[in-house]
C-alpha cells in the first residue's frame, strides 16, 4: 500500500523544511496536504513559502495555515515563559519566541483551519505518514478531534527533542520547547508507530562544500536556489552550510537509509523549568527513538534527490 504523507512545516526561505520538502519531492514522496505552524517563523510566513516551494516543482499541493502560539497560552503561560525566555543567552536562537517579536507575544492573527483539515485528512486517509518539522501544535489539535480507531491508522514523525543536549536550554530542543503541551499530547495519543528523530542525529550530516558547490550548478529548482543562497549568504571561512537537521527526518522516513533505532517510553516535560525536555525510558514498545544515523548516507540520499 502506498502511504500518504503529510508535513507540518515551520519553513522559512530555505531552512531545513525547505531543504526537507525540496528532498520529499525530488524523491518522489509528494505530500498530499503541507500545514504550517509558528517557530522559525509565522505559520502565515510558512504557507507563503511552501506554496512558492511546491509551485516551483511543479506540483500543486494543498498547503493549510495552522496554530500561531502554542497549544496552551494563557496571561500567566505568555509572561512566565516570556521572563524565561529573557533570561536565555542571547546568542539562543529563538525564531518567533524571541522577545522582541512584539506580534507573537501581542495580538495576533487567527490561527488557521490546519488542524481541522489534517483532521479531515487522516480521517479519509487508510495510511498516512504525518512529518513533524516544527512545533506540533497543529497535530496535537487534530489528535483531539480524532478517535483512536482512526490514529491507529497512521505514523507520526517527529523531528525534534534532545536526549543530551538541547539548542535552547541545556536540555531542551527548539520544537520541543516551543511547545511542549502539544508534544505530550502527540506522545500519548494512539497513533500505529511514533517515530522521533532528535537533535542527537539531526544535528550530525551536514553539507560540506563539494556537495554544496555540486548541488548548486544542478540544472534543478533546488540547485538555482541553493546558488541563489550562496551568492546572496556566502560561506566565508565556513567549511560547510548548518547542520540539515529536518532532511534527516525526511530521508529516514522515505526509507532510503537505514538507521540505529531504540524502542521505548517518551516524556516531555512541560514545567518552566525543565520545559520541553525529554526522557527517553527503555524497555517498553511504545516510540521509536533514531539513536544513530550513517550521516554520510544521508547526505549522498539528498544530494542524488535534489541535483
Amino acid at each position: 500500500m502506498v502511504r500518504d504523507l503529510v508535513v507540518d512545516t515551520d519553513a522559512t526561505e530555505l531552512n531545513d523544511d525547505a531543504f526537507a520538502l525540496y528532498y520529499l519531492v525530488g524523491a518522489g514522496r509528494v505530500p498530499s496536504l503541507i500545514t504550517t505552524v509558528f517557530g522559525n517563523s509565522t505559520a502565515r510566513v510558512s504557507a507563503r513559502v511552501a506554496r512558492e516551494l511546491t509551485h516551483a516543482l511543479g506540483h500543486s499541493i494543498p498547503v493549510a495555515v495552522g496554530a500561531e502560539r502554542p497549544l496552551r497560552w494563557d496571561d500567566q503561560q505568555r509572561e512566565e515563559l516570556r521572563k524565561a525566555i529573557t533570561s536565555l543567552p542571547a546568542d539562543i536562537y529563538l525564531a518567533s519566541l524571541n522577545v522582541a517579536n512584539d506580534p507573537f507575544w501581542g495580538e495576533s492573527p487567527d490561527d488557521g483551519p490546519a488542524a481541522a483539515e489534517l483532521a479531515a485528512f487522516l480521517e479519509a486517509s487508510p495510511a498516512c505518514d504525518v512529518l513533524a518539522l516544527g512545533p506540533v501544535t497543529n497535530i496535537a489539535r487534530a489528535v483531539a478531534m480524532l478517535d483512536s480507531a482512526v490514529l491507529s491508522r497512521h505514523h507520526l514523525w517527529f523531528s525534534g527533542g534532545a536526549l543530551h543536549t538541547g539548542n535552547v536550554t541545556g536540555v531542551a530542543e527548539f520544537n520541543a520547547f516551543a511547545d511542549p503541551d502539544a508534544l505530550r499530547v502527540c506522545l500519548g495519543s494512539a497513533w500505529a508507530r511514533v517515530t522521533v528523530v532528535p537533535l542527537d542525529v539531526t544535528v550530525e550530516p551536514r553539507l560540506g562544500i563539494a556537495e554544496v558547490e555540486r548541488i548548486r550548478r544542478a540544472p534543478t529548482p533546488f540547485g538555482k536556489a541553493l546558488d541563489d543562497l550562496e551568492s546572496r549568504s556566502p560561506r566565508g571561512a565556513a567549511r560547510d552550510r548548518e547542520p540539515i537537521w529536518d532532511v534527516v527526518a525526511a530521508v529516514l522516513l522515505d526509507g532510503s537509509v537505514s538507521a540505529t533505532v531504540g524502542q521505548g517510553r517518551l516524556t516531555v516535560q512541560t514545567e518552566l523549568a525543565r520545559r520541553g525536555s525529554i526522557k527517553f525510558a527503555t524497555g517498553f514498545d511504545v516510540h521509536d527513538v533514531v539513536t544513530a544515523v550513517d550521516a554520510s548516507a544521508i547526505v549522498l540520499r539528498f544530494e542524488e534527490a535534489v541535483s
